[in-house]
């Protein structure tokens, strides 16, 4: 499940110029070893950044429902320079979906905030980012704690690792379209085991599930005639994963396939 608040967020975000056309930013590049915990945290010189968790939950009553919690980290290059605490050197998103096929509909909430103030972080070295009350934060024990809410429910997770961090593409560098500087780097930390409660009507209930966490940043990454990006992740049962995706134009024709 992709919220669609979201991924308009990251269409407007990723709709950048060249990395040639936006002076100030690193381009992404083959070659770049991941490192651990390191790449668990932000990296603001780029200009794009974000933290995916989705999933699925059951309750203890035997609800199947389907979640997403997304932290997004944006450099806007308006703000170079510009040595006032109040220009917006870090922008922060955040989005949060609940799927429950009862209501046949996704119940959702979203916050954005700059950098600062107490308002929102987003810490290097290792998984920090927080907006006001929400939250992702790796803990010491390798565990991804996430707490986010919205129209009429509250999430609070634990999300466990089961397998070493995936890199995607080549080593982490993936290309996103035809131009080598068109790339992310990404991982993904599949086949989580998920728990921790979910707050409904004003009852909180138990919940267990599967997590998949996608890491990405970069400082452009698609082309300029892409109007969508359909990506899947699949937990398989015999503890493997598949990705996939496409960016498409707005004929619906595929710009770029990776998985």
């Amino acid at each position: 499940m992709r919220g669609v608040l979201a991924a308009l967020i990251l269409l407007a975000m990723l709709a950048a110029p060249a990395a040639a056309e936006a002076p100030g930013y690193p381009v992404v590049r083959p070659g770049v070893s991941l490192s651990f915990p390191a790449d668990h945290g932000a990296h603001p010189a780029f200009r794009t950044e974000w933290w995916y968790a989705t999933g699925w939950l059951r309750t203890e009553s035997g609800e199947e429902l389907g979640f997403q919690v997304t932290f997004f980290r944006s450099r806007p290059s308006l703000a170079d320079g510009n040595p006032s605490a109040f220009a917006p050197h870090q922008v922060l998103f955040a989005h949060a979906a609940l799927s429950d096929p009862k209501l046949g509909r996704l119940l959702h909430g979203q916050r954005i905030a700059r950098q600062g103030f107490g308002l929102a972080e987003a810490a290097t070295g290792d998984t920090d980012v927080a907006i006001g009350d929400w939250g992702l934060r790796r803990a010491a024990d390798g565990r991804f704690l996430a707490k986010a809410k919205g129209e009429g429910f509250a999430l609070d997770l634990a999300l466990n690792p089961t397998q070493p961090p995936l890199p995607q593409g080549q080593g982490g560098y993936s290309r996103k379209g035809s131009k080598p500087e068109q790339a992310s780097y990404y991982y993904s930390v599949p086949q989580m085991k998920a728990a921790g409660s979910l707050v409904r009507g004003g009852k909180a209930v138990r919940v267990t599930g599967q997590a998949w966490l996608d890491r990405e940043w970069s400082s452009t990454l698609l082309d300029p005639a892409a109007v969508g990006w359909d990506w899947v992740g699949l937990n398989l049962d015999d503890g493997g994963a598949l990705m996939a995706f496409q960016v498409r134009d707005g004929g619906g024709r595929a710009l770029w396939t990776g998985g």
